[in-house]
C-alpha cells in the first residue's frame, strides 16, 4: 500500500533512509518536529509500505523533494500567520494538493486536525485524520486568539473526515461530545520503538539508586497549557528545605535567558533550576536513561503525552495531572505513576516529595510496573499495524463503491 502522510515533519529524522542528493539538501531545511509521527513512518517503511510525506515548513521559500527507497518527502513552504489567516491556508493547501497528485498514494493519513488535515481533505482521496489533541479544551485553557482560529479549522476538519483516529479514550470522548463527527472514531494510542524500551531495560537492570542531587526533569514549553510556572513554584518548596534537589527543564522558552528563566528570576524561583531549552530528542532520552530520578509533567491537558510514555519506557517515575485529559489513562490510573492536582502548588510539591521519599523497594516496583504497562500498551509495532489496518480498510471500501 502506498500511504500519503500529511503532517508536520522533520526530514532529518529519516536522514539514514534518504539518498545522497537528498541528504545534501537537509541543511537548507529546518523541518517541524512531530514526535509521534516519525516512529510511525519508520515502522510503515520497515513493514513494506511505500510512503510519501507532505509537510509544510515555514523555514523554506521553495518546495523541496527528497527521496529514498520506497520513500518520498515533499517539504513545502508555509507562509507567515498574517498571510495564511485571511485565506485559511489557500496557498498551502494548493501546494499539498499538487504534491499529492504527483505521488498518487492509495490513501492519506493526516496528522492533527489543522492545516495539514484541511489540505488532505481537499485531495479527494480516502483520508483518515489522527486527532492528537482536544481542540476545544486547549482553546478554553489557553484563551488565545490563535487557538480559537485553530478550533474553527479543527471543526471543519473533524466534520469532514472520512475516518477519525484518536490517540486516547479521552480524546475520542472529547471529539464525539463537542464535534459530533459524521465519521467513525477509533482509538489508537501513540507508540514507541523498541530501542527506547531497551533504554529502560538497561536502567532497570543496573538498579540505579537515587542520585545526589536528586534530579527532577520536565519536558514541555512555556505557556499556559504546559503550566511550568506551577512547577517552578512547587520545586522552590523543595529547595527551601535545603534538600539539594535539581530541576532540569527542556523545551521551547525554557532555555537559558528565555521566558521561563526571566519569569523565575523576577520571583526568585531560579535556585536549583537548569534551563536547558530545546535540545534534540535523543539528548532528552539520554538524560532520562542516565540522569533523571523523576519526570514531572505539570501540563493542564494532554491527549496522550509522548514525554510521559518515553519516561516510563526509560525507567523513570512520572508525576502527572489527575485531571489533565488523558494523563491518568496514560499512567494506568495511578498504577504506573503519581497523580495529583497540578494546578495547586502544594499538591504538586507534595507529589514530588512522595516520589523522592518512597522506599527503594516500592520505587523499583512502581518503575517496573510503569515500564511493563508502557511496553504492553504503547509499542510502535502495534500502533503502526492498527493505523495501517484502518487505512487498508478505507482503500478496499473505496474500491467496492
Amino acid at each position: 500500500m502506498k500511504i500519503g502522510l500529511v503532517s508536520h515533519f522533520r526530514p532529518h529524522d529519516l536522514a539514514d533512509l534518504l539518498d545522497e542528493r537528498s541528504r545534501r539538501l537537509l541543511p537548507e531545511i529546518n523541518g517541524v518536529s512531530a514526535t509521534p509521527v516519525t516512529p510511525m513512518a519508520r515502522e510503515w517503511l520497515r513493514t513494506g509500505h511505500e510512503l510519501a510525506i507532505f509537510a509544510l515548513d515555514p523555514s523554506v521559500s521553495l518546495p523541496y523533494h527528497l527521496r529514498g527507497e520506497h520513500l518520498s518527502i515533499h517539504v513545502l513552504p508555509k507562509r507567515s500567520t498574517r498571510e495564511y489567516l485571511p485565506d485559511c491556508y489557500r496557498e498551502e493547501r494548493r501546494l499539498i494538493r499538487e504534491a499529492v497528485a504527483s505521488e498518487s498514494p492509495d490513501v492519506l493519513s493526516a496528522q492533527w486536525s489543522y492545516d495539514h488535515a484541511l489540505a488532505a481533505l481537499d485531495c479527494g482521496l480516502p483520508t483518515a485524520v489522527t486527532c492528537h489533541d482536544a481542540p476545544l479544551r486547549c482553546a478554553w485553557i489557553a484563551k488565545h486568539w490563535h487557538m480559537n482560529y485553530h478550533l474553527l479549522v479543527a471543526w471543519r476538519v473533524i466534520r469532514g473526515a472520512d475516518r477519525l483516529i484518536c490517540v486516547s479514550p479521552y480524546t475520542a470522548g472529547h471529539i464525539r461530545r463537542y464535534f459530533r463527527p459524521r465519521a467513525s472514531v477509533e482509538v489508537i494510542p501513540n507508540g514507541l520503538p523498541g530501542e527506547i524500551f531497551e533504554r529502560g531495560a538497561r536502567r532497570l537492570e543496573r538498579d540505579t539508586p537515587l542520585r545526589q542531587p536528586y534530579t527532577v526533569c520536565s519536558v514541555g514549553g512555556w505557556g499556559t497549557l504546559k503550566n511550568v510556572t506551577t512547577l517552578l513554584r512547587a520545586f522552590n518548596r523543595l529547595t527551601e528545605r535545603k534538600d539539594g534537589a535539581r530541576l532540569v527543564l527542556f523545551g521551547p522558552g525554557l532555555g537559558a535567558g528565555g521566558e521561563a528563566e526571566q519569569w523565575a528570576r523576577s520571583r526568585n524561583l531560579q535556585a536549583g533550576v537548569e534551563f536547558s531549552g530545546s535540545v534534540p530528542r535523543e539528548q532528552i532520552l539520554d538524560f532520562l536513561e542516565s540522569e533523571a530520578d523523576l519526570m514531572v509533567h505539570p501540563s493542564l491537558i494532554e491527549a496522550h503525552g509522548m514525554v510521559l510514555i518515553e519516561a516510563m519506557a526509560c525507567g523513570v517515575p512520572v508525576v502527572g495531572g489527575g485531571s489533565s485529559g488523558a494523563v491518568p489513562w496514560t499512567l494506568g490510573e495511578g498504577c504506573a505513576g503519581f497523580l495529583c492536582d497540578v494546578r495547586k502548588v502544594d499538591e504538586l510539591a507534595g507529589a514530588i516529595l512522595r516520589a523522592r521519599e518512597q522506599p527503594e523497594q516500592e520505587r523499583r516496583a512502581l518503575t517496573l510496573r510503569a515500564w511493563q504497562f508502557a511496553h504492553d500498551s504503547f509499542r510502535i509495532e502495534d500502533a503502526a499495524r492498527a493505523n495501517a489496518e484502518v487505512l487498508k480498510w478505507m482503500t478496499t471500501s473505496k474500491d467496492k463503491e
